[in-house]
């Protein structure tokens, strides 16, 4: 998950951070740095690399979920779906 490291959150801007989440993701999606069937990280690991809270991370992954960027499977956790 080398992009995850490149993924930079501000605090100091308006915009959520959640959303700077899912963006910085989709965006890598679309620049096919992230492939379909990629799993996500999980909610704790990108919660220390990014520094994070639980609940930001997983509002940014439910984000992409209603994109249609992402799916999920309980107890697996959230891959991207295309």
């Amino acid at each position: 998950m080398n992009w995850l490291n490149d993924i930079l959150i501000d605090s100091a801007s308006p915009v959520p951070k959640y959303l700077q989440l899912a963006d910085a993701i989709t965006v890598r999606v679309h620049a096919g740095r992230i492939r379909k069937n990629e799993v996500l990280p999980s909610l704790h690991n990108c919660c220390v690399e990014l520094e994070l809270s639980k609940k930001t991370v997983e509002k940014a992954y439910n984000t992409l979920k209603t994109r249609g960027i992402a799916g999920s499977f309980k107890g697996k956790g959230y891959y991207i779906s295309g």
